[in-house]
């Protein structure tokens, strides 16, 4: 069951049915889907994973459903995608039954994000690409998720499970291997022009020299490979970037792009606070503008109201909790304990990412919610199985010490005679 899980997040990551379209006539992911389905369902031997994900994403879940049915402004078909992620998501929950079954699944996902990235620089320098915002960006192969920003948004959302992947790699090419995967998302990430997806970057190389023990090692390497790297971006990128901190460098476009931002975070506010409980309606935004929000607060707070700022904290709440629990049963010195503890990590990490890419991003559909939710639940799910087990070995050598000691207390010493009756 863990390779067909597997095989369909590369079909959703890298959708070979965009990229060649005679395979798109045939429909192969909803085959595939089937099958999928049909074989969980006659086949697996099923395990619901209790986590706190669950409450973020089926009150998303009835939060879509109810307002695409209530909403003036779309139908389900608004939604009817984001319900597919939620199939996938029940599917993994229930079906990940051990940790090899687990590891799998984790390195499986970052195997896939790797060919969904060498392909799509090979597109690049074969000339696919977009012009926009006065530069030359990189682009997805796909057709769903291509945009610079959301396959910028893709591949820094996939950079803290490097961590774990780190953590488990025994040998030099399997460490060569992640610096490798490392090396090649950033230099997509920069070929985008993506300034959202950058900021990313920068907020991940903070936190990694804030808070890693090796920071006095990561410091000196980031000082002196920055400027290579500065220096290696054509003018129309270092410009693009330029423009996070002097807007006079990207010209009337760069600046209107990110005024447009704050403008669709504000009218959000101002949706919420005329009708706090339903907002303005799901697709109310585009309805009144002809633009999508390109803000996750207005697409949550503004058009779903309540509910949608309830979604946010459920989530927050959901990736961040199992990271403090996770921090308190993990064991330092076992290494799948460790693996385990820094998914938790990773999935903490790629939720702040997601928070911060929602300035400039609707990405509250984004299946990563979903998937790193569930990764970061299972996660967890298998660090209270090992607490558990290391409490009741250590209460059963605890009792056979207390018996043993019982035994002998009661045997006669050598020293001492013994009844003449016994």
């Amino acid at each position: 069951m863990i390779y067909l899980l597997i095989g369909y997040m590369w079909l959703f990551v890298h959708r070979p049915f965009e990229v060649w379209p005679w395979i798109g006539d045939y429909h192969i992911e909803r085959v595939y889907m089937i099958i999928t389905i049909a074989y969980w369902a006659f086949c697996t031997q099923k395990t619901w994973i209790p986590c706190r994900s669950h409450y973020g994403v089926f009150l998303l879940a009835a939060t879509f459903f109810f307002a695409s049915q209530f909403s003036p402004y779309v139908t389900f078909q608004y939604v009817e995608n984001w319900f597919k992620i939620l199939v996938f998501y029940v599917l993994v929950v229930t079906s990940v039954r051990n940790e090899r079954d687990f590891t799998l699944l984790i390195l499986g996902f970052l195997c896939i994000i790797a060919i969904y990235e060498l392909h799509s620089l090979l597109e690049y320098f074969n000339g696919k690409g977009v012009y926009r915002m006065d530069t030359w960006r990189m682009v997805g192969v796909d057709l769903t998720m291509n945009d610079p920003n959301a396959f910028g948004g893709t591949l820094s959302c996939s950079l803290p499970f490097l961590l774990p992947a780190w953590t488990i790699a025994r040998t030099r090419w399997q460490h060569g291997a992640v610096i490798a995967f490392a090396v090649l998302a950033i230099s997509c990430i920069l070929l985008t022009g993506s300034r959202s997806a950058f900021a990313a970057l920068l907020l991940l190389f903070t936190i990694a020299s804030a808070l890693s023990k090796y920071r006095w090692r990561i410091l000196p390497v980031l000082l002196i490979l920055s400027p290579i790297v500065w220096v290696s971006l054509s003018d129309n990128l270092q410009n693009r970037y330029m423009t996070l901190i002097d807007s006079s460098r990207g010209g009337a476009t760069a600046l209107s792009s990110a005024e447009s931002r704050t403008a669709s975070f504000w009218y959000g506010m101002k949706s919420f606070a005329e009708n706090p409980l339903f907002g303005a309606g799901l697709g109310s935004y585009r309805a009144e503008t002809g633009f999508a929000t390109h803000n996750l607060y207005n697409q949550a707070m503004g058009e779903l109201g309540i509910f949608g700022l309830l979604v946010l904290i459920g989530f927050a709440w959901a990736f961040f909790g199992n990271l403090l629990e996770a921090r308190r049963l993990y064991v330092d010195n076992d290494r799948y304990s460790r693996f385990l503890f820094h998914i938790c990590v990773a999935a903490s990490l790629s939720c702040l990412l997601l928070f911060l890419l929602g300035w400039g991003g609707h990405n509250l559909k984004r299946y990563n919610w979903l998937w790193f939710g569930a990764f970061s639940g299972i996660a967890l799910y298998f660090l209270r199985q090992r607490d558990y087990l290391t409490m009741s070995n250590n209460l059963a050598s605890h009792q056979c010490i207390e018996d043993e000691e019982t035994v002998s207390s009661s045997e006669p010493s050598q020293n001492e005679p013994r009844d003449s009756t016994s």
